[in-house]
């Protein structure tokens, strides 16, 4: 009966997510000309979190005390899958992925109560945006070589460094920021700090370069710590345990990424099966012949298996289950296959496919970066190997 209620309701929840983009969401892009390739305006972006907001979305797997409904990994993965397979530009923002409560959630219970009323509620609230600044020049997947300093001056500490590939940085009022705090006698430890964005003189973390990647979004900057002074107040959890707080979400990130990956490639493979049907070639249509036939066969299929491996990874993570490496399988896997469909959608529209502002030319892109963010396809599999030499 439990279970019958969670599907019931997670039907519900996509049928009311489904109704806001196709009459809200897209209606709203398309009259303010919202493109994913320019910058967008503030006001965009705080307009779909309050309506997000509004309807229950906006971190909706937060506890139901913080107004979010306690919605588990799988229908929060459903729910991603629609967001992405709609092709909108701002899905990023619906259950506040980029920059809102989602960020945060899975670390709400290392926040003081005094940070959690002057940081998180804004977030959860909508009326703020947050960032988690790891990344930098010289430490990519190599986490623990940070180079950004925090020492102890008096009750603050000073930050210096930068840090790079920031998502939701250029959205951001605050930053969690994982720096290798100097200790007494030469010590280091890398402990995570909250730091405010710098405005009217005040001391905080300037916004640096904009960093636009192949699929020309501009939701990526650099964050520099210029004689950035903190208070210790602000340090956030233990001292010393700052890494700790990325990989307490790493498994749920990286499955969940999947999801994303998946709503993606199952848009592509909507728009070659459409395109098949309607593409005349020859007098006939172009999916009467066996070789877009087959073409399609593997898309689906692919996207299939992959789908099948995300769901089950994420049943076992509900459920509590260790999922270091399955969590990997399913990033890896789910990543190339979105690579592959996006190849085989290039081939299926031809000359149409390769156009700038087609929005399979764009998929393209997109899905080129699936296999290095959240961690490389060569990380992951270092990963997946290690837990099967483990056992």
């Amino acid at each position: 009966m439990q279970d019958t209620v969670q599907i019931e309701n997670e039907e519900s929840l996509r049928d009311k997510l489904l109704h806001f983009i196709y009459n809200e969401l897209l209606p709203f892009e398309k009259e303010n000309e919202i493109d994913s390739e320019k910058e967008i305006p503030m006001e965009h972006i705080q307009w779909v979190r309050k309506r997000s907001k509004e309807l229950g979305f906006y971190g909706i797997s937060l506890p139901k005390e913080l107004g979010g409904q306690l919605l588990n990994l799988k229908g929060l993965c459903v729910l991603k899958e629609e967001l992405t397979k709609s092709g909108a530009v701002l899905w990023g923002h619906i259950l506040g992925e980029i920059g809102g409560p989602l960020r945060i959630g899975k670390m709400l219970k290392v926040f003081s109560p005094e940070q959690r009323e002057k940081y998180v509620m804004p977030v959860i609230n909508a009326e703020a945006g947050c960032c988690f600044a790891l990344s930098e020049p010289e430490a990519g997947s190599d986490a623990k070589a940070i180079q950004t300093t925090a020492v102890r001056d008096g009750d603050d500490y000073i930050l210096h460094g930068k840090k790079h590939f920031i998502s939701a940085a250029p959205y951001a009022d605050w930053a969690i920021v994982i720096a290798k705090e100097i200790v007494e006698e030469g010590g280091e430890r890398v402990t995570a700090f909250i730091v405010e964005k710098k405005l009217q003189g005040k001391s905080g973390f300037e916004l640096g370069k904009i960093q636009v990647p192949i699929s020309g979004e501009r939701s990526t900057a650099e964050l520099i710590f210029n004689h950035c002074r903190v208070p210790s107040s602000n340090i956030l959890g233990e001292p010393g345990k700052g890494l700790l707080l990325g990989l307490s979400r790493i498994n749920e990130n990286r499955a969940s990424w999947g999801a994303t990956y998946l709503g993606v490639a199952q848009r592509l493979l909507n728009l070659s099966i459409d395109h098949a049907k309607h593409r005349i070639q020859f007098g006939r249509p172009i999916g009467e012949f066996q070789a877009i036939q087959h073409m399609l066969a593997e898309m689906a299929t692919e996207i299939y298996a992959a789908r099948s491996m995300l769901y089950d990874v994420i049943k076992k993570i509900d459920n509590g289950e260790d999922v270091k490496g399955a969590s990997s399988m399913v990033k890896v896997f789910s990543s190339e296959v979105a690579n592959r469909v996006a190849d085989k959608a290039v081939q299926i529209f031809g000359g149409q496919g390769l156009m700038k502002g087609h929005p399979v030319e764009k998929m393209y892109r997109d899905v080129r970066m699936f296999r290095i963010l959240t961690g490389t396809s060569e990380i992951q599999k270092n990963t997946i190997a290690k837990e099967l030499l483990k056992k």
